[in-house]
């Protein structure tokens, strides 16, 4: 895998989907799909072997979203501290062989917010795929535990008041020493439609704002 800047980012762009929110569809050079916090995405999209969820949330957690793209051979994974039946738990600290990935869970949570507390430990998620580390941060500020995680590409809220505003985006992909950074949770209440290009602006050569689906 060419993990060279400009390689992440034609991988990006072939094998990523955002479709809003912290919603994207991640899929492999085998095939094998993935989906983070899927919301409003219809069932034609395609079935899942994997989806992921960081917190409880509705635009996270859209019970029609994976009911529609799960199949009966779907993993399905979310926080310890919020797991149902029918999914697998996991918590921050924790790595496990999911469908096509290796994923580690990873802390999210507010500062002096009280959106997302420390207390309820819901996630962000490290995968690794097609050789890739990809980090989706859920909604999270920026948090001593992302210091050194150094992914490949991170998946960075950029909206502000609920998680990070795209200023201390910038700060946390610095902490994360991470490669390529692509904005998301912005355009539908905050930041803006024009937010995730200026972001990548301001990111230069190491930002990547995604099409909408």
């Amino acid at each position: 895998m060419d993990k060279s800047l400009a390689g992440l980012k034609d991988w990006a762009l072939a094998h990523l989907r955002w479709y809003r929110q912290s919603s994207f569809r991640l899929s492999t050079a085998e095939g094998k799909t993935v989906y983070i916090d899927p919301w409003r995405v219809p069932a034609r999209e395609g079935r899942a072997d994997l989806i992921l969820v960081t917190h409880p949330h509705g635009d996270h957690l859209d019970r029609g979203s994976v009911n529609g793209l799960s199949g009966p051979a779907t993993q399905r994974v979310m926080p310890r501290s919020c797991a149902e039946p029918g999914w697998t738990a996991i918590a921050a600290g924790e790595t496990l062989r999911a469908g096509p990935a290796v994923v580690t869970a990873v802390p999210a949570y507010n500062i002096g917010k009280p959106f997302h507390p420390r207390a309820e430990a819901w996630v962000g998620y490290l995968l690794e795929v097609d050789g890739i580390r990809i980090y989706h941060a859920g909604d999270t500020d920026l948090i001593p535990e992302m210091n050194g995680l150094r992914p490949d590409i991170a998946l960075l809220p950029i909206g502000g008041m609920f998680a990070m505003n795209a200023r201390a985006a910038e700060r946390a992909a610095a902490a994360l020493e991470a490669t390529l950074c692509i904005p998301m949770h912005f355009g539908m209440l905050l930041g803006g439609r024009g937010a995730g290009a200026r972001f990548a602006r301001r990111m230069a050569e190491r930002g990547l704002a995604l099409p909408r689906a």
